[in-house]
């Protein structure tokens, strides 16, 4: 053993020998710390909340529209979209006839209806238009969508928003008049 001038041992003690790392106490206070922070992250983004039946409806309509903006362009055909108090429904323009016809051929174009407590309220060029009850015994010449997609790719412009109980829970879908078809939460996009 080695001792300096002073008498003290020159030779590295236990704790000098130690091996370079982190102790077990170290690490599970790291991993205690991240999953506190991920489960913050994931409460403030909503993914564990109950499905809300708004967010639900203007996703499925968002969806039902681009599908129909992509069959617009394929087919070569024009397509419109008749919203009422509560419900909606697509048509299909026939050039030869001149007129607007129902779509009840296909199941995922199908007229829809809102669970009760939803409903709808549409803007269209900054003005909001009156929905009127959507009637059976319409006569074709009648049937006028509010929101038509061409088969060039674009669509008439407008703003849906899809209410439930309260209005600032709102889900807002607009229309761009180059065929997007955008989805805004409650508080965003407006």
């Amino acid at each position: 053993m080695r001792k300096s001038g002073t008498g003290l041992s020159t030779e590295p003690g236990p704790a000098a020998r130690r091996e370079a790392g982190f102790s077990l106490i170290e690490l599970l206070v790291v991993i205690v710390v991240l999953a506190i922070a991920a489960a913050s992250v994931v409460l403030s983004t909503g993914t564990l909340r109950a499905d809300d039946p708004v967010e639900t409806e203007a996703r499925r309509l968002v969806a039902l529209m681009r599908f129909i903006a992509e069959e617009a362009l394929i087919q070569g055909r024009d397509f419109g979209v008749e919203f009422a108090p509560g419900t909606y429904r697509f048509l299909s323009w026939d050039p030869d006839t001149r007129l607007w016809s129902v779509i009840d051929d296909e199941a995922a174009l199908r007229a829809r209806e809102l669970p009760a407590d939803l409903e709808f309220a549409l803007a269209i060029d900054g003005r909001e238009v009156v929905l009127e009850q959507q009637r059976r015994d319409r006569p074709a010449d009648e049937l006028v969508p509010q929101v038509a997609i061409f088969s060039s790719g674009e669509l008439t412009p407008f703003e849906l928003f899809v209410v439930g109980d309260y209005v600032a829970d709102a889900w807002q879908i607009r229309g761009l008049v180059n065929g997007e078809v955008e989805l805004a939460g409650p508080g965003r996009g407006r």
